[in-house]
């Protein structure tokens, strides 16, 4: 390109220096999902830990373990096996696992008990994550409810009114106790001294049971209740407290077994908690501190459907706390409460909600709320915003509220530069309320955010950096329809939006909001886009031009001054959903349903590449790498980086299950982060450099070992030969030498060798050696490998799974069948030549 003499000096410069940029950009092509967000709580039984320092929570076939401290997933029980499978590849795993129905840790944090679905009762070793014992539980239903006391017997109660006592270290079944009726709601031990223990259980007839643990006789029942017993709970031994679905609480004197009170609450109540007799901080929320409360009676939490806390003293009848209505909360985001868990060292109430979300409360001094989010609903969208020292990542979770996870940086040992930078989202978030229905899209430019929603509006939000949260500071309500799409210019000064009204809106920003409530964005322009919705929209870097995506299969270019067409790209064979201008060049990326992306000039409008990979519909794109790569995802569950040099797709990431409908860059594709259908959301690092730096020096170790091998070959040091030919994966050398050890008589030496092989090693010896055992020729050294190797199989060091080891036993009876008829033979020919031996001497 050759410049011309009229333009600036200054101008020149930028521009050889855009170009020298360019040309020494260097592609990412190896993107690595280090950080996956899943669901670590799918609804059903949550429990602390003693320390109060993890919660565990029920999710499908497994137990999550999450540290309260880092608010992230650290384990579960089972473990998974492999770590590097799809998204797909993981639902399959989990469809088919053994789900968990119920679980119970005991005091001691020693032994994890878990009821599936298959019938078993499981004993796990808490602090190993490992199974030590499973057995049928023998009830002619589900076991739905667990218990376990500090002498380690566990209760199991299931739909079929029968409960069990266990011994959990032999898994004997000590008695079978009857009395109850239907399905048991909850199950409680109480220890009244060292050598007796009862046994409280509620059942769908409304009735409380007990059982002496110790004979296994049935004690008394209590009748108070007209509805489905949810919850049991004692007080120093003294007072029963029980709770359920007829709205009231009962306290139980257990000396005279009576009725002391009957607390009408008017909510069905799912779960409660007793508060400590010592007294507690009561926090408010709204002002962010808390009294110091002494109850002068049995101080109780509950919750239930109208999901809101409410704190009473049911020994004296009296309202100490009732959570109140949160400003601009919509009846669509309140939801039920499921479960109450307390920790008495934490002094912290978790709170489970019906949409799996998880709120801790703080009960100690010092305040403290926490929103922790069990599972998302499906991913719509997501974007950055903060600055670079606090930032959050807005999430729209088919909710009318917004999501905020702060964006958290940590190191991770390299072994090629020493430590990475790795990001991590965590599950606790600030959830922002104002939306009245499903958030469609958000938008996002410094410390404001964008959203639009179903409820025909859009908010601005203007972000804290200090508390990583946000507040609304102005609402847009002019559009008569879903408003899908919405955009910010860079110099903050309008925004625009698109609606299924077909129409395009742009809004003017104030310079200036108000300190307390919010402005009422007014409308600078409006415009009939398409003939059909509009799904996306986009404004360029000069905040000049301004593009959208229709269903009507068009793509058209806006002034951003009167909204006057600028042009119009036709091409695509379905409706747009996505497009994006590049930051560099003057063109513009669009994804369709029609499964192409296309890149446009926007000099003449015309399309320049397509590209075709997908195969399924292309719901986001977006440039990245200074405008010379693109991201793509579809509704196939894959995300397609894309080179524009070559117009090839060079590499596909697949952690999905299903769509992915949110697509964000950030630091120019370093980092990918997206979200579907599948409801994770997956953090992609570009590794190229470490990777490829990793791989040269790889293969300059390789080549040094092959010279090695050669060396030990020439010098005809066969044993080390043969350690480093399995080291380097060399079957055929390793036959060799094996072959020339069995015929120089060291077979024996082979045993020093592959005691100083590692486990992965002796795998990928067995490996060979079923290959080996398949050829006549080579058997012999197979079955002289399989006979080392027998001693590590028999103890289990070495697992075999059962298609090698049929192959094996196959393979080897051939051998031996063959080897049994070459013996047969040669007697014969010896008896054939003594025979002959007298005649033969006569002749001569």
């Amino acid at each position: 390109m050759q410049l011309k003499r009229n333009l600036p000096s200054t101008l020149k410069k930028i521009i050889i220096s855009l170009m020298s940029s360019k040309m020494s950009v260097k592609i990412r092509e190896i993107f690595k999902p280090e950080y996956v967000q899943k669901e670590f709580y799918s609804g059903g039984h949550i429990e602390w830990t003693p320390d109060g320092n993890y919660l565990l929570c029920q999710c499908g076939p497994r137990i999550s373990i999450l540290d309260i401290e880092t608010t992230t997933l650290v384990d579960s029980i089972p473990r998974r096996i492999d770590t590097a499978k799809t998204g797909e590849e993981e639902d399959e795993e989990d469809e088919t696992a053994d789900n968990v129905l119920t679980f119970t840790l005991d005091k001691n944090s020693k032994s994890l008990i878990t009821s599936h679905k298959s019938g078993l009762l499981c004993s796990w070793d808490w602090n190993e994550r490992k199974l030590i014992k499973s057995w049928r539980h023998l009830h002619k239903g589900p076991v739905v409810q667990l218990a376990i006391n500090k002498n380690q017997i566990i209760a199991s109660g299931g739909t079929d009114s029968i409960i069990k006592l266990w011994q959990s270290d032999k898994a004997h079944c000590l008695y079978a106790l009857h009395g109850s009726q239907g399905v048991i709601s909850s199950l409680k031990f109480l220890e009244i001294s060292e050598s007796k223990n009862w046994l409280f259980a509620a059942d769908s007839k409304s009735e409380i049971h007990v059982w002496n643990c110790e004979e296994g006789n049935h004690l008394f029942a209590l009748q108070g209740h007209f509805s489905t017993i949810t919850e049991l709970a004692f007080y120093e031994n003294q007072y029963l407290i029980s709770c359920g679905r007829d709205k009231v609480v009962i306290l139980w004197d257990l000396e005279t077994r009576k009725q002391l009170k009957t607390v009408a609450l008017y909510d069905c109540i799912e779960s409660m908690v007793v508060l400590p007799k010592k007294g507690f901080y009561l926090q408010f929320s709204e002002h962010k501190t808390g009294a110091y409360m002494t109850p002068s009676g049995v101080s109780v939490v509950v919750g239930g459907e109208n999901g809101k806390l409410q704190i009473w003293d049911v020994q004296n009848n009296i309202p100490i706390y009732k959570e109140c209505d949160a400003d601009n909360q919509s009846l669509k985001s309140t939801k039920s409460i499921t479960n109450l868990i307390y920790n008495e060292t934490r002094l912290t109430l978790a709170v489970c909600y019906t949409d799996n979300t998880v709120t801790l409360q703080s009960f100690g001094q010092h305040f403290s709320e926490q929103t922790l989010i069990g599972s998302n609903d499906e991913i719509l969208d997501i974007t950055l915003l903060g600055n670079e020292s606090s930032l959050s990542l807005a999430v729209a979770i088919n909710s009318c509220d917004i999501y905020l996870f702060p964006w958290l940086k940590k190191k991770i040992e390299c072994n090629v530069n020493g430590e990475l930078n790795k990001i991590e989202l965590g599950v606790c978030c600030k959830r922002l309320r104002g939306h009245t229905d499903t958030v469609l899209c958000l938008a996002s430019q410094k410390n404001l955010l964008i959203s639009s929603s179903k409820d025909h509006s859009i908010r601005v939000w203007s972000y804290c950096n200090t508390t990583r949260t946000a507040n609304c500071i102005a609402i847009g309500s002019r559009h008569t329809g879903v408003v899908n799409a919405v955009a910010i210019s860079k110099s903050l000064d309008f925004i625009v939006s698109a609606s299924t009204d077909t129409t395009l809106k742009l809004w003017k920003l104030p310079k200036t909001f108000k300190s307390s409530g919010y402005d009422i964005l007014n409308v600078k322009l409006t415009e009939v886009g398409h003939e059909k919705d509009i799904n996306s929209i986009c404004i360029a870097p000069n905040y000049q031009t301004i593009a959208t995506g229709s269903q009507d299969k068009l793509i058209k270019i806006w002034s951003a001054n009167d909204l006057a067409v600028l042009g119009v790209c036709r091409g695509h064979k379905r409706s747009v959903w996505c497009v994006r201008f590049s930051p560099i060049d003057q063109v513009l990326v669009s994804s369709s349903a029609d499964t192409t992306l296309k890149i446009w000039s926007m000099s003449d409008y015309s399309c320049l590449k397509t590209l075709e990979s997908h195969e399924s519909s292309v719901l986001k794109c977006g440039f990245f790498n200074h405008g010379t790569q693109v991201a793509s995802c579809g509704g196939d569950g894959l995300v397609k980086i894309w080179c524009l040099k070559t117009s090839e797709c060079i590499i596909t990431l697949d952690k999905h299950s299903s769509k992915v409908w949110a697509l964000s860059i950030v630091d120019d594709g370093s980092i990918l982060i997206t979200g579907g259908a599948d409801s994770r959301l997956v953090v992609w690092h570009d590794r190229t450099e470490e990777v490829k730096i990793s791989e040269a020096a790889a293969r300059q170790t390789k080549e040094l070992q092959d010279q090695q091998l050669k060396n030990l070959l020439q010098k005809e040091q066969l044993l080390p030969a043969l350690k480093m030919s399995i080291t380097l994966e060399r079957p055929h050398t390793a036959l060799k030498i094996i072959q020339t050890l069995s015929k120089q008589g060291q077979a024996d030496d082979l045993k020093l060798v592959f005691q100083n092989i590692n486990l992965e090693q002796k795998e990928k010896l067995l490996d060979y050696t079923t290959d080996w055992n398949t050829n006549g020729k080579h058997c012999l050294a197979a079955q002289l490998i399989l006979n080392i190797l027998l001693e590590d199989i028999m103890t289990g060091k070495l697992t075999v799974t059962q298609e090698k080891l049929q192959g094996l036993m196959a393979y080897s009876e051939r051998h031996y069948r063959r080897l049994t008829t070459l013996k047969t033979n040669t007697q014969f020919l010896y008896y054939t030549t003594n025979c002959m031996a007298p005649h033969s001497s006569k002749l001569l």
